[in-house]
């Protein structure tokens, strides 16, 4: 019994098939195929050694593309999560806490960076709910 590496006719993918059968699918684009007259690319009495001449051919670790890196802004970031945000206590929690991790504290000013007409009430409204507390006076962390 002997082992082969082939490719498929279709998908032009390589795979190992066993010599002793006549005919075999595909594994990815499910394509039957006859062995006789297939191009062979490397063939071996043991299954192992194939199958590492196909890592070789076509190694399973190969380096991914590296996707492209995007240098955003943190705080249009922030206004995007909460200007798609529906519900109005996740919105107050967003403001705090990506103020206090941007700024460290924060003062009204940062807040109508976000929301220009509703900074008053969301400062109020996060005071209240204790989203944030005041550390000096006009200054305020989550």
């Amino acid at each position: 019994m002997t082992y082969a590496v082939i490719s498929c006719r279709k998908c032009r993918r390589q795979r190992v098939i066993d010599r002793s059968a006549a005919s075999s699918v595909c594994p990815y684009c499910s394509t039957a195929a006859e062995h006789k007259g297939l191009a062979v690319k490397f063939e071996h009495r043991d299954q192992k050694v194939v199958r590492d001449a196909l890592t070789r051919l076509h190694p399973v670790d190969a380096p991914e593309k590296k996707k492209r890196e995007v240098d955003s802004d943190p705080l249009s970031t922030l206004v995007y999560r909460y200007e798609n945000c529906t519900d109005p206590q996740k919105r107050m929690e967003l403001i705090s806490k990506g103020l206090t991790e941007l700024c460290g504290t924060f003062t009204l000013e940062d807040v109508e960076r976000i929301d220009e007409k509703n900074a008053e009430k969301l400062l109020s409204a996060m005071l209240e709910l204790c989203f944030v507390y005041e550390v000096e006076y006009g200054r305020y962390r989550a």
